[in-house]
């Protein structure tokens, strides 16, 4: 937990020496008159805008280049590892709270996903599922953490996919179901106790005609139910997701290339809404927290197995009452079964 250290304090009273009678009284008095606003002091000045500020489902970092883009109709299975190392908790004003000791948070994602021939308003229809597996993931803005590796919060989406001659976009709804263990106060939960909605919508745009370089970006809004056993809601949370980047293509035995993407890829992710609830004490409530990152990516389609593998880093900076880390991201996806119709 996030909280003021305690320490010695020294009584200084000026003017004349006074009887021990008298010294008495006067502390006492001054007790009596101080207390109620040093708590309260206390309550506003020390950090505790970091416990305040919970976790949303959406973990930022895990969309890159062309995210705006649905990939080719077929059936794609992926594993995906999350490395997110810390040691840096920042304020409302962008201070750095000192804490002891750093938190590492990992996590390992078994992705499905699947895109169909199917169409709705033009769009290819499409569907997600992800079966998470995290070691200390983080609830609040605390290093205070040490859970094993277990099974976190699950998530199904469906989405919609549409192709245009510069431009790809996408839309999508995305469902976290509460799968991961759950106790008020605890410090070694896996799951954050709570349902959560998101609402996405995202594009790539092609900046030249050969469709070498493109530019994208990704809107996620999530609102979520109160944490279970708690009167505790967490903020709307907003995140952004964008990258710019250039395609390479090497000829290859067969008919498709060797694809590969290099580019720089980023995320900012804020409370759009404070977190609200009678368990957050009246003085911590309203806080809004934000991050960003920035980083590079790489990414290569390798056409005779069918893999796409994947790495991204992303350090963090202008964070604001939450954790500054840093975030790693290594996946290789595979092309179960391509769905793609070929041309008569």
């Amino acid at each position: 937990m996030v909280g003021p250290s305690t320490k010695n304090r020294e009584w200084h009273i000026a003017g004349a020496k006074m009887t021990s009678k008298k010294r008495d009284l006067t502390r006492k008095a001054a007790i009596r008159y101080l207390t109620p606003s040093c708590l309260a002091l206390v309550l506003l000045l020390a950090p505790f805008p970091t416990k305040a500020q919970y976790k949303g489902d959406d973990i930022p970092g895990f969309l890159g280049l062309e995210n705006g883009t649905q990939p080719p109709p077929g059936l794609y299975l992926g594993s995906l590892a999350w490395v997110y190392p810390t040691d840096t908790v920042k304020d409302n004003n962008g201070n750095s709270i000192k804490l002891p000791g750093s938190l590492t948070s990992t996590a390992e994602i078994i992705l499905v996903n699947l895109v169909t021939n199917y169409k709705l308003f033009g769009a290819n229809i499409g569907a997600s599922a992800g079966f998470p597996f995290i070691k200390n993931r983080i609830q609040t803005d605390s290093l205070d953490l040490s859970t094993s590796f277990a099974y976190t919060d699950m998530f199904l989406g469906v989405n919609l996919g549409w192709h245009f001659k510069r431009a790809d976009v996408m839309a999508g709804y995305n469902l976290y179901i509460p799968t991961g263990t759950f106790s008020p106060g605890g410090n070694d939960n896996t799951g954050l106790g709570m349902w959560g909605n998101e609402f996405t919508i995202g594009s790539t745009v092609y900046l030249d005609q050969k469709k070498l370089w493109n530019a994208a970006g990704t809107f996620a809004l999530e609102f979520n139910t109160d944490k279970s056993g708690t009167n505790i809601q967490v903020g709307d949370l907003g995140t952004v997701s964008w990258g710019l980047g250039r395609t390479f293509y090497k000829n290859v035995s067969g008919p498709i290339p060797l694809i590969m993407n290099l580019g720089a890829a980023g995320y900012a992710q804020f409370k759009v809404t404070g977190d609200s609830g009678s368990d957050i004490p009246p003085a911590l409530r309203g806080f809004k927290d934000r991050v960003f990152a920035l980083g590079p990516e790489f990414n290569i389609y390798v056409p005779k197995p069918r893999l796409t593998f994947l790495v991204r880093y992303e350090p963090e900076f202008g964070a604001r009452v939450r954790t500054q880390g840093q975030t790693v991201v290594v996946s290789v996806a595979w092309v179960a079964k391509s769905l793609v119709k070929q041309q008569p």
